[in-house]
């Protein structure tokens, strides 16, 4: 069982209590480093004791009875067993159950593996019903009229912007702390992308600077959730209107996840979201595009589905029936069939993912110098990436936090270095302005991309770190990860 207890020190006759957890492995080893600075003090004690009035003395002495006690209860670290040690010094590892199952992603399971082979009897791998079923379902999920499906998420961003009329002299603001899949579309649709900065913490698109960026040619903001944790959608949303912007959703890594009650991708003009093996909703390859507006759905099949354009009510489109304009992005059936098996377990796995993250960080968060940083109670992020803690050294001693990281991953722990950001808008394809849309007359108004442009993009902060997200449940697995981290945070004194 755990022991909490204040640790007590002395400044002049001030008493502090500093909350301090105490775990199993490093009871003994606290109270080696306590005698240690107890010596120092009883030699303080022994030397100005005399000089000191009698409240002072009664303040030293107090700590006469615990030093003794703490003395006389440790063992010599030549005794101690080797669970008590850290294991980055010899000790025995705090993480020693297997890993690979809790973070099995995707999950394909029985019922998977009977999808894709129906689907293949069928004959039909081109093309199927199954992609209808598929945009159907998704789009009942999430409560809106349309549902597009798409070859992937890149190509479901291309048809968004499409479908509200982005083109040639039109800018659209997004982040550089994304995916190339995010802004790439802007230039296909022969338009500009202004790049704008973010959140250090969350990675998400900061609503101020979106503002700061906004020209008279300003026609959309592509927003991401970046990592599944929501943006602040009440903010831009507020800008957009009194902007008249349209907002494009970038749902690629939060299927699921909500902002204030509403599922993400539904709160902007378009939802956009995609299916790559790896995301929340995973289907080999996959994207799609939501909206309500049957006006942006029609748009964006004439770009890239075009056996589907006779069938839109509006004639005008038909014309461009046999070849569509010039992009075919329709989904493969086995993708389909693969994604409406995922979306009916979208909720239970997000949330097995969801409780095994705030288990783990609310654990952690006991030790001092960690800082989970968690979505708003209003929001439920959807974990695709790992969370990120704040690591605050100054409360461990100096430590730093590299030397913590070497130490956790000595008990077994899955953790690394890293933080919210990216410098996109530094790649060449910006210095060497080379794609076509750069040259086009529309165009004319130059848009710079300098180093120094998003601050926060270009300097990710660095006392942040991540740990992993589990899919399955383990609760034996997450105990043993907290007590990892109070195993190393409660002995850093021997790391300094």
């Amino acid at each position: 069982m755990r022991i909490r207890r204040p640790l007590v020190y002395v400044e002049s006759t001030q008493r502090h209590e500093v909350p301090f957890s105490i775990s199993r492995y490093n009871y003994q080893d606290l109270g080696c480093h306590c005698v240690k600075a107890l010596n120092r003090v009883f030699l303080f004690i022994m030397t100005h004791i005399r000089s000191q009035s009698s409240d002072d003395r009664s303040v030293f002495l107090i700590l006469i009875p615990i030093g003794l006690s703490a003395k006389l209860k440790t063992k010599r670290r030549s005794e101690e067993e080797p669970m008590s040690r850290l294991a980055i010094q010899g000790g025995d590892k705090a993480i020693t159950l297997d890993q690979r199952e809790a973070s099995e992603w995707p999950i394909i399971d029985d019922e998977v593996t009977k999808a894709v082979v129906n689907q293949l009897q069928s004959g039909e791998i081109s093309f199927s019903d199954t992609i209808y079923k598929f945009e159907e379902e998704f789009a009942a999920y999430h409560g809106v009229k349309y549902a597009l499906a798409h070859n992937n998420g890149t190509a479901s961003i291309h048809g968004a912007l499409f479908g509200i009329g982005v083109g040639p002299g039109d800018e659209v603001i997004t982040p550089a702390a994304t995916f190339w899949g995010t802004y790439m579309p802007i230039l296909s649709c022969q338009a500009i992308p202004v790049f704008c900065d973010i959140d250090p913490f969350t990675g998400c698109a900061d609503p101020e600077d979106i503002e700061r960026r906004i020209s008279p040619r300003t026609k959309a903001v592509i927003v991401v959730h970046l990592g599944g944790m929501p943006a602040e959608m009440d903010a831009i949303m507020e800008i957009a209107t009194r902007h008249n912007i349209f907002v494009v959703e970038d749902c690629s890594h939060a299927h699921g996840a909500t902002y204030k009650g509403k599922k993400v991708g539904t709160i902007g003009d378009v939802g956009c979201f995609s299916m790559q093996g790896g995301k929340l909703l995973p289907s080999g390859e996959g994207g799609v595009m939501i909206t309500d507006n049957l006006g942006y759905y029609e748009r964006a099949i004439c770009l890239g589905h075009y056996e589907r354009i006779r069938d839109l009510p509006e004639e005008k489109y038909h014309k461009y029936a046999r070849t569509c304009l010039g992009y075919k992005y329709r989904i493969a059936p086995i993708s389909a069939a693969i994604a409406r098996v995922q979306l009916r377990h979208l909720d239970e796995r997000n949330k097995c993912r969801d409780d095994n993250v705030m288990y783990l960080m609310d654990g952690i968060a006991e030790c001092p110098g960690i800082y989970p940083i968690k979505p708003s109670t209003d929001n439920f992020r959807g974990y695709y990436s790992r969370p990120y803690i704040r690591y605050v050294p100054e409360e461990l001693g100096g430590l730093s936090k590299e030397k913590f990281i070497e130490a956790l991953r000595a008990e077994g722990a899955s953790v690394s270095s890293g933080a919210p950001g990216g410098s996109d808008h530094l790649s060449v394809v910006f210095q060497e302005r080379n794609h076509p849309a750069f040259t086009r007359p529309e165009n004319k108004r130059e848009v710079t991309y300098q180093e120094g442009d998003l601050p926060v993009s270009e300097n990710p902060r660095e006392d942040l770190f991540t740990i992993p997200v589990f899919s399955r449940p383990n609760k034996a697995l997450l105990d043993q990860y907290i007590e990892a981290f109070r195993k190393v945070a409660t002995r850093v004194a021997e790391l300094v």
